[in-house]
């Protein structure tokens, strides 16, 4: 196999690293913020759908507090396999699907929906977060919450350049991200070059090439939007904590109902 560099599809080859690039993550505090806005604002919710789960650490997270049942699904097949890979190794009752969560094609209707860690971002207008979120309405049941964040132009202001990293992963796979914000254009950028290593760990098998384009939002950006849909906004939360987002908060967490 000749060491060719070819551009992917998003998270196609990035899945083989994900977790590796997101070991700073804290998944059981995330989880355990998640829940905590679930029982102020729906605390008799059992069934969950998240949508853009990735591989899976949330999902798994929460379902350790034993307290829901979970569907998580991903749009990209090949992080949906690391996903199930790493259910396989636990005891845990998630249940894993693909869905495109522009097309959410599930005959069930959920107490809470999410979609967490910037998926709304990879929206790049706002007409595509309009369609995003008329999607989720269907789903969710009559007295249903959905929980979403989002990243703002100050977090990419004020974090874009330390996102540039690399590092390896003990399968043999190598990586260097760099990480660009362009404020004319609201957009954020992850490039990614992605190495195949073969056994040796000195000769390449492949090179892979991914870039990861992020719009971001402001907060009076994503309330027009909201305006346009059915639902309306129950909390506006500042980065992980319960209290209330402002125009300079990093990340964004919001319910709706």
């Amino acid at each position: 196999m000749s060491p060719d560099s070819k551009d992917y599809a998003s998270y196609s080859a990035l899945a083989a690293i994900y977790d590796t690039v997101m070991k700073e993550i804290d998944y059981v505090m995330w989880s355990d913020f998640i829940d905590e806005i679930i029982q102020t604002h729906h605390s008799e919710a059992e069934d969950i759908l998240e949508l853009a789960c990735g591989t899976g650490s949330f999902a798994l997270a929460l379902d350790e507090l034993d307290i829901y049942n979970i569907h998580a699904t991903d749009g990209s097949e090949d992080m949906l396999e690391v996903a199930r890979q790493k259910s396989a190794l636990g005891t845990n009752a998630v249940t894993w699907e693909q869905v495109d969560y522009y097309n959410i094609q599930i005959e069930k209707n959920f107490d809470v929906v999410l979609m967490l860690y910037d998926s709304i971002n990879y929206a790049l207008n706002a007409e595509d977060v309009l369609k995003a979120l008329l999607q989720v309405k269907p789903v969710l049941r009559d007295n249903g919450i959905f929980i979403f964040d989002f990243t703002t132009p100050t977090n990419s202001s004020r974090h874009a350049e330390s996102l540039n990293d690399e590092g390896s992963t003990p399968d043999n796979y190598r990586y260097i991200r760099l990480s660009r914000y362009l404020p004319s254009e609201k957009m954020h950028y992850n490039e990614f070059e992605i190495e195949k290593l073969a056994d040796d760990k000195i000769h390449i098998e492949r090179r892979y090439r991914e870039v990861h384009k992020q719009r971001v939002y402001t907060l009076e950006e994503m309330r027009s939007i909201i305006s346009k849909t059915p639902f309306k906004i129950l909390a506006e939360y500042d980065s992980f904590e319960l209290e209330p987002a402002n125009e300079n908060s990093d990340r964004i967490t919001l319910v709706l109902a």
